[in-house]
């Protein structure tokens, strides 16, 4: 916990302009986090950081500057693991809602393509503002631990996964949103939500399609009567008032302290933990409740283990990677790509998905593409270029059986990952991909003209 603390404390501080010295700072307290969590991280999680570690240290001497690609590589994992452990403690808040039981039964009744459409966006909008908290929310719903195994369950559970891929198109609170705003500092969340967003539509609109195109000519049965939408909306109003309150709190603070909206939600997060368990406390015990629970979410940290081991593999492999890179490469395929919109985003898309099907992260693939690709390389707007990298990272977390996303789905749908994920989503992916690069080289044309 404390070396969270550390790690939120030095991202706060970078957010205000603190030293880039801090890097050592934060490079020892994720060490710490990750030796005292080391036997709970996953074998393969394991071998493969310590191939990235391996990778980073054999091409640092072959980087234009490797400290500073270092530094750079050490931030990005420490704001990452910051950004992850407050969106837990804002979800910690969110789930003691008793009515997330009765939207989940209600959106459970629907059936055919009604039903693809609510989960879709009501994961898409509690992953929004939850991150993969807000994904592990709707999956509860979707697949509750009454309900038994089926084909309607399985489905209901990978449209869950799609819905948290829009989401990660715009979200601010995604880690990946995180990263590269930090990467493009010429862009900011506001600029990019409403690209991020329209993609975002673009992939549920293009699954929704696909649905009803697998069950056109098949009976839709609905069992029983279906709650009204509008009554389901009715008893989550109070918790969809705080959670889209807790959004405009976030950009507020971001806008009048002049800091990322990620360094916001660092900033929040424990504020908002901190009240929620006072006025849910005891009436005159509301601080020492407050503080309590406040505690009490923040021991959960040392489960980040993982995450950092992850983070600080990635970020510093992705970072130095792209500062070795020969330069007569990038600037064939500049060369290569320059002039050509859709190849160009096709290129990003398709590596990012590529490489996460190889097993690698898509935190080492975004920070390399763009890194060593910058958009004037490829000759697109920085902001249809940041936009590809989001769609791609979100499509490939559908895709690969090594992501958490696909991982989690499988555990609730009691198929193996592989199924779950490159056995019902390659299609989707694939013909998301086309589309939403289609869409960004339109886009990108008009920007230019």
């Amino acid at each position: 916990m404390l070396s969270v603390l550390v790690l939120i404390a030095v991202t706060l501080a970078r957010a205000f302009g603190g030293p880039s010295w801090l890097f050592m700072v934060a490079g020892a307290a994720a060490m710490v986090l990750i030796i005292s969590g080391y036997r709970q991280i996953n074998q393969r999680l394991r071998t493969t950081s310590f191939i990235l570690f391996c990778i980073a240290a054999l091409t640092m001497p072959f980087a234009r500057a490797p400290v500073a690609a270092l530094e750079r590589g050490v931030f990005i994992a420490a704001l990452l693991i910051s950004v992850t452990c407050s969106v837990m403690l804002i979800a910690r808040c969110a789930m003691r809602s008793h009515r997330i039981g009765f939207i989940g039964a209600g959106l459970r009744e629907r059936q055919g393509t009604r039903r693809y459409l609510s989960f879709t966006l009501a994961s898409q909008f509690f992953s929004g503002i939850l991150g993969l908290a807000g994904a592990n929310l709707m999956f509860v719903m979707a697949a509750p631990s009454t309900e038994g195994m089926s084909e309607s369950r399985t489905a209901t559970v990978v449209t869950v996964g799609r819905g948290f891929a829009a989401a990660s198109c715009w979200s601010p609170v995604f880690g990946n949103m995180a990263i590269l705003l930090a990467l493009y500092p010429s862009l900011s969340w506001l600029q990019v939500f409403p690209v991020g967003l329209a993609i975002g539509q673009v992939t549920i609109v293009v699954g929704a399609l696909m649905n009803l195109a697998a069950t056109s000519g098949q009976a839709v049965r609905q069992d029983g009567p279906v709650t009204p939408m509008s009554t389901l909306l009715r008893s989550s109003l109070p918790l969809l008032i705080s959670l889209l309150g807790l959004l405009a709190l976030i950009m507020t603070t971001s806008f009048v302290l002049h800091i990322v909206i990620s360094a916001a939600i660092v900033l929040l997060a424990p504020l908002v933990s901190l009240l929620f368990n006072a006025v849910t406390g005891r009436p005159g015990h509301r601080v020492a409740d407050g503080v309590r629970g406040l505690r009490g979410a923040m021991d959960n940290f040392g489960a980040l283990a993982s995450e950092a081991l992850l983070f600080m593999a990635a970020g510093c492999a992705g970072s130095v990677l792209a500062d070795a890179f020969p330069s007569s490469w990038i600037n064939a395929i500049g060369a290569a790509l320059s002039g050509h919109a859709f190849l160009a985003l096709a290129f990003l898309v398709s590596a990012i998905i590529v490489t996460a099907l190889a097993g690698v992260h898509p935190v080492l693939s975004a920070v390399f593409l763009a890194s060593s690709l910058p958009p004037q390389v490829v000759g697109l707007p920085p902001l249809t270029h940041m936009a590809a990298i989001l769609a791609g990272w979100g499509l490939s977390a559908n895709m690969t059986p090594f992501s958490v996303v696909s991982l989690t789905a499988s555990r609730y749908a009691g198929i193996g990952p592989g199924e779950i994920s490159f056995g019902r989503n390659w299609r989707f992916a694939l013909t998301n991909a086309l589309v939403v690069c289609g869409v960004l080289a339109l886009i990108s044309i008009a920007m230019q003209r």
